[in-house]
């Protein structure tokens, strides 16, 4: 029987890691998110219950990046993380990191720390509790999920610092989903800083991201071309090649919008918004850009991101009705 019990443990391990950190480079996010969450549920049914709980915090963490709409995924948390306190408390720690970016996504605080009953009321407690620990897994998890949510509040001074921060990990040389996104993400900053200082470093880091999206997309299309369209459209604009530009910014959220992305299909919007701003004669079509991205990421549920974008620019009150014939049209086109 313990033989046994080892062995169906094992079975489960197994199966979170090969989906969890090798089968996301060649297979859609949604199948991996779905993957993962049987994964769990084979782990709770046998009783290893520890063990399951690491393909549950992985299916929740890729269906956030995967674009599952906030709402839906922030009531799953509460009751993911209650689970986590229960059977896996390591796990809790990286998840609750999540619950925190969710809220500040969707611009509202359920204090998820509280969870710890005191123990930790805050990102900076879990960091000084890993130090002590000397367990860099968390410690990079922290600041990359500080990274990301500095992007999406369009704050990329303080992405920049968490980034650098990030990559002192011996922990960030290794491939996971999350260096996927930080390669994203960064390259979409370096080109946006490069168009404003010039700076050659910037560029080389955007053609960098470039790069090694080219390699990926070879792996799951699915999975990395709306990303490397929306990277090489922010390149053009750097030459800048206008005309170039807002043809891959439109793949780019054709793109997204049919591997099912609102997310990403917002920020492509936002992207080529913030570029038509710069470029002469533009400005209508740039406004338009950007409350179609408002729309987005509202169907998303990032009203938090939503209204960071209204105070950016200036956009008008919130209008769903015409936004969503907006995003209708651009469908039937």
């Amino acid at each position: 029987m313990l033989k046994k019990a080892r062995a169906r443990s094992a079975y489960v391990r197994a199966k979170w890691i090969v989906h969890g950190h090798i089968m996301i480079w060649f297979i859609p996010l949604k199948t991996t998110v779905k993957n993962l969450f049987r994964t769990y549920q084979l782990g709770m049914k046998i009783g290893d219950f520890n063990n399951s709980m690491y393909p549950l915090v992985l299916s929740s963490s890729y269906a956030l990046f995967e674009g599952e709409n906030l709402a839906l995924l922030s009531q799953s948390f509460n009751g993911n993380l209650k689970m986590m306190m229960k059977y896996n408390i390591a796990c809790a720690k990286f998840a609750v990191i999540d619950k925190d970016m969710i809220d500040t996504l969707r611009g509202e605080d359920t204090n998820p720390f509280s969870i710890f009953e005191g123990l930790y009321a805050n990102d900076e407690d879990l960091i000084n509790h890993a130090q002590e620990e000397n367990n860099m897994n968390l410690l990079e998890y922290i600041y990359l999920r500080r990274f990301i949510l500095s992007f999406w509040k369009g704050d990329y001074e303080n992405a920049e610092t968490c980034a650098k921060v990030a990559l002192s990990f011996p922990s960030a040389k290794w491939p996971k989903l999350l260096s996927m996104y930080f390669s994203f993400f960064r390259g979409l900053i370096a080109f946006q800083r490069y168009r404003e200082t010039q700076s050659e470093e910037q560029l080389r880091n955007g053609i960098e991201s470039i790069c090694k999206f080219e390699v990926w997309v070879n792996l799951s299309p699915a999975n990395f071309e709306n990303k490397l369209t929306l990277l090489n459209a922010e390149q053009q604009a750097s030459l800048p090649n206008i005309k170039q530009a807002k043809v891959l910014y439109k793949a780019s959220i054709e793109s997204a919008r049919d591997n099912g992305r609102v997310h990403e299909q917002g920020l492509a919007y936002e992207m080529m918004g913030k570029f038509l701003l710069s470029v002469s004669n533009e400005s209508t079509q740039a406004m338009e850009c950007l409350e179609k991205a408002r729309t987005c990421y509202n169907q998303w549920g990032a009203l938090g991101k939503a209204e960071i974008l209204c105070r950016q620019y200036g956009l008008a009150a919130d209008d769903s009705k015409l936004r969503d014939d907006s995003l209708k049209r651009d469908r039937s086109s």
